[in-house]
C-alpha cells in the first residue's frame, strides 16, 4: 500500500511540475512574440507596452494571459476587432509544448531541473531566429550572442560543477568539436566555395569581364575600339559591384550552429544540419514550382528556419539518432 502510494505520488509531483514547465513555457513564448516582433525593427523590448498593431490601442493586463487570452478573444482586438495573427498563440503554445517536451528527456528525480531548464532558455533562442529569420531573412546579432553565451557557460558550468548539471551527458571535447563540425564548413562554403562558383560557371557579368579582359590584353584594337571596350568593361563592372558578392549561407548560419554544436555536440550538429538540408530542399522544390510560371521569380528563402528545426530535434534526439544511423550503417565483424 505505502510502495504504491510512493509511487501516486511521484506520478502526481512529475504531472505538477510538467504543467508548471508548460505554463512557465507560455509565458516565456509571450516574451518571444515580442522579441520576433520588434528585434528586427529595432524597438526596444520593454519601453512600449503590448498594443494592438492595428489601432494602437494598449492592450490590459487581463487580455494579456499567455495563448488563453487569444482563444478568449477569438483571435480578435477587444478595442477595434481587428484580427490578431494566430502566430502569437502558435508560438506559446509551440514554446510551452517544446519545454515540456525537453523535460521528459530527464529523470527529473535523478538529473535535477536545472540542465533540463537551461536547454529549455536555449531553444527560447532558436525559437526567435526561426520566426525571424522566416519573416526577415536576417537574425538578430543579440540573439546569436546569447545563445553563444548559454552554450558556452553550459559546457564551462558543466565540468565546474557537474553535480549542478547531472543531466548533461555531453563530453566537453564534444561540444568543442561540435563549435567547428558543422560551423566551419558552412563557413567555406558559403565564404569561399560558392562565391568562387558563381564568379567563374555562374554570373554571366563575370564571364563577360573576362571576355573583355582578355581582348584587350591579346587582341590590336583601334584606339575607339579600345575606348568602347573599356567602357563596356566598366559597365560590367559597376553591375558586379551593385549586385554585390553571392554567398551560400550568412554569417548568422554558421554562428547560429556554432551555438548549437557547442551546446549539443558535434551528432546533434550533424544531425541538425542533414535535418535542416533535407527541409530545405522540400522548401526549395516547393517554392520553385510555385513560382514557376512567375517571370524573374525570387526563389531565394531563408535557411535559418530549416536549421532551428534541426537544432530542435536534435536537442532532443539528436545523438540517438546518430548512433541508430552508425549502427545500422556498421559492417558487423566476420569472425
Amino acid at each position: 500500500m505505502n510502495i504504491a502510494f510512493a509511487i501516486s505520488s511521484m506520478a502526481a509531483l512529475e504531472i505538477g511540475i510538467y504543467v508548471m514547465v508548460f505554463l512557465f513555457g507560455i509565458t516565456i513564448g509571450s516574451f518571444l512574440n515580442v522579441c520576433i516582433l520588434r528585434l528586427p525593427a529595432g524597438e526596444s523590448l520593454v519601453k512600449r507596452n503590448s498594443h494592438c498593431m492595428t489601432c494602437g490601442a494598449e492592450i490590459k493586463r487581463y487580455d494579456l494571459i499567455p495563448l488563453f487570452s487569444w482563444l478568449i478573444l477569438r483571435g480578435k482586438c477587444r478595442a477595434c476587432g481587428a484580427k490578431i495573427s494566430a502566430r502569437y498563440p502558435l508560438v506559446e503554445g509551440l514554446t510551452g509544448m517544446l519545454f515540456v517536451l525537453i523535460f521528459t528527456q530527464y529523470d527529473l528525480i535523478t538529473d535535477g531541473l536545472i540542465y533540463p531548464a537551461v536547454v529549455c532558455l536555449f531553444i527560447a533562442g532558436v525559437i526567435v531566429i526561426g520566426f525571424e529569420d522566416f519573416d526577415t531573412q536576417e537574425m538578430s546579432v543579440c540573439v546569436l550572442v546569447y545563445l553563444g553565451v548559454v552554450a558556452f557557460l553550459t559546457r564551462v558550468l558543466s565540468v565546474l560543477i557537474p553535480t549542478a548539471f547531472r543531466g548533461n551527458e555531453l563530453p566537453l571535447t564534444d561540444g568543442i568539436i561540435g563549435l567547428f563540425a558543422i560551423s566551419v564548413p558552412l563557413l567555406l562554403i558559403g565564404f569561399v566555395f560558392t562565391p568562387l562558383i558563381y564568379i567563374l560557371f555562374v554570373s554571366e557579368d563575370h564571364k563577360s569581364v573576362r571576355k573583355l579582359k582578355k581582348r584587350l590584353a591579346k587582341e590590336k584594337l583601334s584606339e575607339k575600339e579600345t575606348e568602347k571596350l573599356k567602357k563596356t568593361l566598366e559597365e560590367k563592372l559597376a553591375a558586379i559591384k551593385e549586385k554585390g558578392p553571392v554567398f551560400g549561407f550568412g554569417m548568422g548560419d554558421v554562428i547560429f550552429m556554432a551555438a548549437g554544436g557547442l551546446m549539443f555536440g558535434w551528432k546533434a550538429a550533424v544531425v541538425a544540419l542533414f535535418i535542416a538540408i533535407v527541409i530545405g530542399a522540400v522548401a526549395a522544390v516547393v517554392i520553385k514550382v510555385k513560382n514557376r510560371d512567375k517571370e524573374d521569380a525570387d526563389n531565394a528563402f531563408a535557411f535559418g528556419p530549416c536549421l532551428a528545426v534541426g537544432i530542435t530535434v536534435a536537442a532532443l534526439f539528436g545523438t540517438d539518432i546518430f548512433n541508430a544511423y552508425w549502427i545500422a550503417m556498421t559492417v558487423p565483424q566476420m569472425y
